[in-house]
Parts: structure tokens; sequence; C-alpha cells
């Protein structure tokens, strides 16, 4: 095999990982939204956390749930979602970490740190719905095939440059977390719209909701905006998008 051809193998491999896109593309926010956001994010003063207990952070939790359930399922049938990926179950995880996550088939878990670490029923309401928006979104599945996918372009890749079995092992590493970074940016700024899709239909307060992306934003140390090997858009960008459309919003509901 000649040079010509391993590069060409190379690139067919690597350009595989990017077949599974999200549904949904989004353009960069502009330097005048992303600065503005900036701006609330340090001036802003947060509402002091409420503790809950266990009782009562599942009650809170499933009173989000009943409210917005008509609306994730709308969405779910007006888009020719699955069935199977619009029917959720939601765990209390006793932990300490400021943290939710979606899992497995239809699985939510949400920390007590989670709901330790916030002041209103919005700011949950909108995490919930940010990971009711990963199952929706087929994130889950998406990014496993792309971690497979980057895994075989690596030990593809350390197989035509005739690599020793240490630097195969090692490409393929490097190509499944090549993998696993592809549109994960994207899947969570799609989680995002959804979620303020549903929080919107289900008549929840949007600037309460907002709280969190404040609150976590001002207790992280990330630049202003993500870089090549973020998983995760930082505060400013997310606030910045979450801003442009509830102004979007705010105009359909006026026009």
């Amino acid at each position: 095999m000649n040079s010509y051809q391993k590069l060409f193998l190379i690139f067919t491999t690597f350009l595989l990982i990017g077949c599974v896109a999200p549904g949904t593309t989004f353009e960069e926010v502009s330097d005048v939204k992303l600065n503005e956001a900036i701006r609330i994010i340090k001036t802003t003063e947060l509402d002091k956390p409420i503790e809950k207990t266990r009782k009562e952070a599942v009650l809170m939790v499933e009173n989000i749930i009943e409210k917005s359930m008509p609306a994730a399922v709308e969405w779910c049938e007006a888009n020719n979602i699955p069935k199977a990926r619009c029917k959720w179950k939601f765990n209390y995880l006793d932990d300490d970490m400021f943290n939710a996550f979606a899992s497995g088939r239809n699985q939510i878990t949400y920390t007590k740190g989670l709901m330790n670490g916030v002041a209103s029923e919005e700011e949950v309401a909108f995490v919930i719905a940010h990971e009711i928006g990963h199952h929706i979104g087929n994130h889950i599945a998406n990014s496993q095939r792309n971690i497979m996918l980057g895994s075989l372009a690596g030990r593809i890749l350390g197989t035509v440059i005739e690599g020793s079995d240490e630097l195969i092992s090692q490409t393929t590493d490097l190509g499944a977390r090549f993998g696993s970074l592809f549109y994960s940016r994207d899947q969570e700024k799609e989680a995002d719209y959804f979620s303020l899709v549903i929080l919107n239909k289900s008549g929840f307060d949007l600037i309460k909701a907002r709280d969190v992306i404040i609150r976590m934003a001002q207790q992280s140390e990330r630049s202003e905006r993500s870089g090549f090997f973020d998983t995760h858009p930082t505060g400013p960008e997310r606030l910045a998008r979450f801003n442009q459309t509830y102004s979007e919003f705010l105009k359909n509901q006026l026009n």
C-alpha cells in the first residue's frame, strides 16, 4: 500500500466518526451576545440554595414530571420520535455532587447535590428537561456509535502505519476518545433547546429556570468559548443561546 492509499484510508476511517450527527446543528453565538451573557453572569445575585430532604427532593421532581410530561410527549409525537424513547424513569442518587445524567434505556438520575444546590423548582426543571432531551435526541446511542467508530478508525490507523501492538492499542484508545468528542457539544446545545421548548410549553418561568445556568457558570473557571476538546459549551455560551431562544419564544407569543 503506497502513502497516498494510506492517507486516503486514514481520512476515510476518521470521516466515519462523523456519520452520526445530532438532529440539529447550531451556529456559534456572536461576540455581542456572548459578552452580554458574561455581564449577566458576573452581575447577577442568585437566591441562596435551599436544602431538601430526600422526600422533598423526590416530590419536587415528581411535580416537575407531572407538569412537563404532556409537553415532552407532545414534542415526541410531533417529531415522530419512537414511543420507546419517550418513557422515562427517574432516580434519586444520594451523592453530594451537583449533577444529573441520562443513561441506559431512558434512565435519568439526579443527585442530592443538585437538589440542595439550587433555589427553585424551575432550576431543577431545566436540568431534568435537559436530560429528557438527551433521550429524545437519542444522544446516548449516537455517542456510543461515535466511540465505536473512533475506536475502529484508531485501530485501522495503527495497523496501516504498521505499528506495534502497543501503538495499535494507543491509537485505538485515542480514536475512541476522539469519537466521544464528535458532536458532543451540539448534543448539549440540542438538549438545552429541548429543555426550553418543554418548559415553555409547560408554563414554567424561564427566567427563573436560567438561574441554574448562571449558577453553574459562576462556579466554573472555563473560558468564554469552548475549545475543540471540550465536551460541553461554556456557561456564557449556554446562557447566550438560552437568551436568544427565550427572545424568539417571546416574539412568537406576541405575533
